[in-house]
């Protein structure tokens, strides 16, 4: 974590959980609004009531209240019983309403109150999740986990404007161009307290915004491939969509050894019995809203693949069965999937090593490709600057280092560039007090083989000017 990041930066990267323990340590009530848990927080730390390290560590020593686990199932299962005799009560409505208007009895039929079932479920809802939200904020997760499973989300619809930064952007089609402004594009604002952090200083490319936004629009959401060299922000582009969103982000990485068990679930051993375990994506498809990202799915093997092309079949009825069981688990709704992939689905064409190419079947059920580029030379040394705390003018060094040696990939002439997380470790390290020369060898040269490491080497000796670079540390 860098020195000079705000007091609510750093609270925005903690999660709710923690926050809400920290509220609790200074005298205040937890709250479900993580911008207001950070505001009260900043305030707290400012007259030294806490520290920023005790929030971060979770306030080790903030005692829980009591609480009955039991008897919190029991209301929970309570209220679930109160929907269902409402439900019913509006079936029995309903049938006399039928009765009534066969026998023509119009003044009686409109003298009948009617109830709107999905009105009283929703407001049972909203009533459970707000009676829950301290209780989820010191319990053990997983006994949250199993009170959460039976409380439905409650969602908020807003403006784009009013969650994301960039809402606006030039297009151009047959030479023409047209100013695009979405900020009034409606979406649904989920409030999932295991949503990632929002990141401030995240860059949105604002087209692939738009078209992400309106994919997920639909309880039955359009999936989306991400196609982009690495290092061009696609894991990023779907953690901050999620977080602004409020949604939660399942992450799977691929990788050649990847096995069906792993992402899907598999029979393990269990105190002397055979048990299903479920696996990552199993557990993400049964969470109403999660966004899962595929990540570097180009190194999975296709036996891998082809268990998921049933959960990625846009249809309502989408599931996958488990063979081991045979129960069947349908994909919850909002659930989209989001693909990363270096090569947008076409495999090793020289510049990705490994990357194996999908089939036809299999991208198409992704309704929209989504292409990343890198981010231009001042806007990326503005990002690098920001999260080390260097000079826009020393970041930018070495941001026309990694743009040469991009260029030389793409000519073949180099395997490799370095990636934005090895200039961000590189900052770091050099903003720390590092020489630059050994800050670069150790954040990148030696990640990679000697042929790349020798090339990558004289990249640096014909860009970087040290005594410019450490004069530009200075400002």
């Amino acid at each position: 974590m860098t020195t000079n990041l705000s007091i609510s930066q750093h609270l925005a990267r903690i999660p709710l959980s923690k926050l809400n323990a920290a509220i609790v340590q200074c005298g205040g009530q937890p709250t479900t609004n993580k911008a207001n848990a950070i505001v009260y927080l900043d305030d707290c730390i400012l007259r030294g009531q806490i520290t920023l390290t005790a929030v971060e560590a979770g306030v080790v020593g903030v005692a829980a209240p009591s609480v009955d686990v039991s008897a919190v199932l029991k209301t929970v299962q309570d209220l679930h019983q109160t929907t269902a005799a409402l439900a019913a009560t509006v079936t029995r409505q309903e049938a006399e309403v039928d009765r009534k208007i066969a026998d023509a009895k119009a003044v009686a039929l409109a003298s009948i109150p009617k109830i709107d079932a999905g009105v009283v479920a929703g407001e049972v809802s909203r009533a459970v999740s707000e009676a829950f939200a301290a209780f989820k904020s010191v319990t053990a997760p997983a006994v949250v986990t199993k009170v959460a499973d039976s409380i439905l989300p409650v969602r908020q619809v807003k403006f784009a404007g009013d969650l994301f930064p960039i809402t606006a952007y030039g297009a151009v089609q047959g030479g023409i161009g047209e100013f695009v402004d979405f900020s009034h594009l409606e979406v649904e604002f989920w409030g999932d307290a295991d949503a990632p952090a929002v990141l401030d200083d995240y860059v949105f490319d604002a087209e692939n915004l738009h078209q992400a936004l309106i994919a997920l629009s639909n309880p039955l959401p359009h999936n989306c491939w991400f196609a982009g060299e690495r290092g061009t922000g696609k894991t990023e582009f779907a953690k901050q969509l999620a977080a602004r969103l409020g949604r939660k982000l399942f992450r799977i990485n691929f990788d050649e050894s990847a096995e069906k068990a792993e992402f899907i679930g598999g029979n393990t051993i269990d105190q002397g019995s055979v048990k299903w375990s479920p696996g990552a994506i199993t557990k993400a498809i049964r969470h109403p809203g999660a966004i899962v990202l595929l990540d570097e799915i180009g190194f999975a093997r296709a036996q891998a693949i082809a268990t998921l092309h049933a959960l990625c079949e846009r249809t309502p009825d989408r599931a996958i069965v488990i063979s081991e069981t045979g129960e069947r688990i349908a994909v919850a709704p909002h659930v989209v999937f989001f693909v990363a992939d270096n090569s947008n689905g076409h495999g090793d064409n020289g510049n990705f090593a490994g990357v194996r190419q999908q089939s036809t079947a299999f991208i198409d059920r992704f309704s929209f490709t989504l292409n990343f580029e890198y981010l231009p030379a001042h806007e990326e040394a503005a990002l690098i600057a920001s999260r080390s705390g260097m000079t826009d003018a020393a970041a930018r060094m070495l941001v026309d280092l990694v743009n040469v040696a991009r260029e030389k990939a793409r000519m073949g002439l180099l395997v490799q560039a370095p990636s934005l997380r090895q200039l961000f470790a590189w900052a770091d390290a050099t903003q720390a007090g590092l020489p630059v020369a050994t800050g670069f060898k150790n954040a990148v040269i030696n990640k990679f083989p000697a042929e790349t490491a020798v090339e990558l080497l004289g990249i640096y000796t014909a860009t970087i000017n040290e005594a410019a670079f450490k004069q530009a540390l200075e400002g």
